[in-house]
């Protein structure tokens, strides 16, 4: 392993040579309110649910040695593909989990394939718009080390499982492999969690499996319980928190097919990742998610109960495909259907039982897809969680800790529910122009079922619901849209100043994905007056800006080690923060004030038992000197590394952090900024011990 417990193995730096001044901190001894039991029959954490969320935790707390396992009630994984797009910041996290990241990318389709959204009126037939969503900035790696992916959610998760089996984590699918407690490292298949109850050393979870044709039921101790078990959560429902926002916005069939032959075609004549499909005959959303390989989502509004899930047959849906495509193809194979419902709602709370329970994912927000927030907020959910647990565990921190969890998550996941509800909104800007209002159909189909049309027979409301939408889809006729038609000429005007305004669905928020600031929490906040803190999201896209306030990701910068400039081994400044430890990193200047500030920070964190690492950033310019950082700061533990700039008019590192280097920024363990100075501080002990009880919660002994 590499010295900051980043994997020397990764290909984006080799970290094996590093030498880092300075001696290990050890742990607080635990207190009675923490303490825990040498029983091993009861589990520091358990987690309900093996979807992307639930398997991103459970690797995050082996890295940070916590044990952990995981219940799933399904049997086996599923491979209906569901979520593909992964953002910067999910990205990133990726990136330090092993060379996730580097796998990921090595493993998705190529960019060329999937970076634009494609409006026509069938696969083969005309064009009506296309919006690229990559702009040049996405691939210089200046804001990031790492840029945004297209991969499917079911090959996120094999690739998840393969990293949790380098872990020693075993898959367990029968009872008879697996007998007495439950113990850490396993990921248990079918088994559901039906009842949850308060125990003496934190919950007791009551899971049900079915063996040798019989239900068995299992009690199961852990500290801690981590719902991750989806939209429907058991866990969250179990517990009586309700969802709070917009249900039922609309109902949709996902129908899972492959053909080579449309990838070909499509990879040849039109690659994309999404493909608005409006046609007399048919409408629907087609979602690409590989087509080398020829894999899509075909997604088709629903009206139930005019519409049955029955009338989606495996042949009713091949026609389907074949009037979207503009003609049949003979390998369409269709693999899986399914419905789902499409809702914008929070939980009310994220955590429940004095801090016992915990949500994170789906199971505690819902967004519309547009835009991707759902599976990224939930892995970032699974970031911030992470730590936080890792120092309840360890004892670093009281359990109080984990109130920040809800308090950063919950103000996020309400953001993004209102980005994505706005990019949903855009999204049907496109039919709407073409004279198919989506209000409409929705108003139609509640009055079918809300009000007079209730009592009308099945049959009648069904005739009624298709002649609606025939009549809608009229619009959509070869005479009716073409620029010699006026209405038709008109409408396709203003379906380019969509395009063109930017209006449509956007596909990435670079400003949100990076620049999202928690406003409280396990931070020092600073208010500033002229900085609008309830900002509502735009939807639009915009450039991102690094920032160095508190709750603020920290900014990349790439960076090399000072005791060796002349090695080509470049790395992030989010590298400076391990992925292996709960560690605090102070940055500075080299600066004799700083190493004082530097000095007071380490006697503080000593005195809490938090562990601290000091990196002293030196300009580019400037790297004489070199020993002055040891001669202030041994034996404490430091790490010096030097600027690396693309050009001689990049900013340095203080530039970017909007900062002067008589400053210094104290970073949390999930790469977040927990507090910073600008300037000289009077009395460092003092303000020290202020910030760290502030961002761990500890009382200073």
């Amino acid at each position: 392993m590499g010295i900051w417990g980043i994997s020397a193995r990764r290909s984006c730096i080799g970290l094996c040579n590093i030498r880092v001044s300075g001696q290990s901190f050890r742990g607080r001894a635990f207190s009675d309110s923490n303490s825990i039991t040498s029983d091993d029959s009861v589990l520091p954490v358990l987690i309900i649910g093996a979807g992307p969320v639930g398997l991103v935790l459970s690797i995050l707390l082996t890295k940070l040695g916590v044990k952990c396992a995981i219940l799933e009630k399904s049997k086996a994984f599923s491979k209906h593909p569901q979520a593909h797009f992964i953002n910067n910041r999910s990205m990133e996290i990726f990136r330090k989990l092993d060379g996730l990241g580097d796998e990921i990318l090595r493993s998705q389709p190529p960019v060329e394939f999937w970076r634009k959204f494609i409006y026509c009126t069938s696969l083969t037939g005309p064009i009506l718009g296309a919006v690229d969503h990559m702009q040049p900035q996405d691939f210089d790696r200046i804001v990031s080390p790492v840029s945004v992916a297209h991969f499917s959610q079911y090959k996120l998760s094999r690739l998840l499982l393969k990293h949790l089996e380098k872990l020693d984590f075993c898959t367990i699918n029968s009872e008879k492999r697996e007998h007495g407690s439950i113990g850490e490292r396993k990921i248990f298949m079918g088994h559901e969690c039906i009842a949850i109850n308060d125990a003496e050393h934190g919950v007791s979870v009551t899971a049900s499996f079915l063996t040798e044709g019989k239900y068995i039921k299992r009690d199961i101790q852990c500290r801690f319980l981590v719902g991750t078990d989806g939209a429907g959560s058991t866990v969250r429902k179990s517990l009586g928190i309700n969802m709070r926002g917009e249900k039922d916005l609309q109902t949709l069939v996902s129908v899972h097919f492959q053909s080579q032959e449309l990838g070909k075609y499509l990879i040849k004549e039109r690659p994309g990742m999404l493909f608005f499909i409006f046609n007399k005959d048919a409408i629907g959303v087609l979602v690409a998610h590989d087509l080398k390989q020829g894999e899509f989502v075909l997604q088709v509004p629903f009206y139930p109960p005019q519409q049955k899930l029955e009338d989606f047959s495996c042949e009713m849906c091949k026609r389907l495909i074949f009037k979207l495509i503009g003609q049949e193809l003979a390998d369409v194979n269709v693999m899986d259907i399914k419905p789902w419902v499409m809702h914008a709602e929070v939980a009310e709370k994220f955590l429940s039982r004095n801090n016992r329970i915990i949500l994170a994912g789906d199971a505690a927000h819902r967004f519309p897809p547009a835009g991707g927030f759902g599976m990224n907020t939930g892995i970032q959910d699974a970031h911030n969680l992470a730590w936080k647990l890792a120092s309840v565990i360890k004892g670093i921190s009281p359990i109080s800790i984990l109130t920040s969890y809800e308090l950063e998550r919950s103000q996020i996941a309400q953001f993004n529910t209102a980005l994505s509800v706005q990019n949903f909104k855009a999204a049907m800007r496109v039919p709407a122009a073409l004279g198919l209002d989506p209000t409409i159909a929705n108003a139609v189909h509640r009055a079918l079922n809300n009000t007079v049309g209730s009592v009308l027979p099945s049959g009648l409301q069904r005739t009624i619901l298709d002649g609606i939408f025939s009549i809608g889809r009229a619009q959509l006729s070869d005479f009716v849209l073409n620029e010699n038609n006026p209405l038709g000429s008109a409408r396709l005007a203003k379906l380019r100043q969509i395009f063109e305004g930017g209006q449509s669905l956007q596909l990435q928020f670079p400003a949100e994905d990076l620049g999202f600031r928690y406003r409280k929490g396990a931070l020092v906040f600073e208010d500033f007056s002229g900085l609008n803190v309830h900002e509502a999201p735009s939807g639009r896209r915009r450039d991102y800006i690094p920032c160095s306030e508190p709750g603020s990701r920290l900014p990349h910068m790439n960076v090399k080690l000072l005791s060796n400039p002349s090695s080509e081994e470049i790395f992030s400044t989010l590298d400076l923060v391990s992925g292996d430890k709960v560690e605090f990193v102070l940055i500075i200047a080299p600066l004799e004030e700083s190493y004082y500030l530097a000095r007071a920070a380490i006697e503080v964190a000593n005195d809490f038992k938090v562990p601290l690492k000091v990196c002293v950033i030196w300009p580019k310019e400037s790297i004489n000197g070199t020993g002055r950082s040891e001669a202030a700061l041994t034996p404490w533990k430091f790490v010096e590394v030097v600027e690396v700039k693309s050009s001689s008019d990049f900013p340095s590192w203080w530039d970017i952090c909007q900062m002067t280097d008589r400053g210094a920024i104290l970073v949390r363990p999930d790469e977040h900024i927990a507090w910073r100075t600008k300037s000289r501080i009077a009395d460092p002990i003092a303000e020290m011990k202020k910030v760290f009880h502030i961002v761990t919660g500890v009382d200073c002994i």
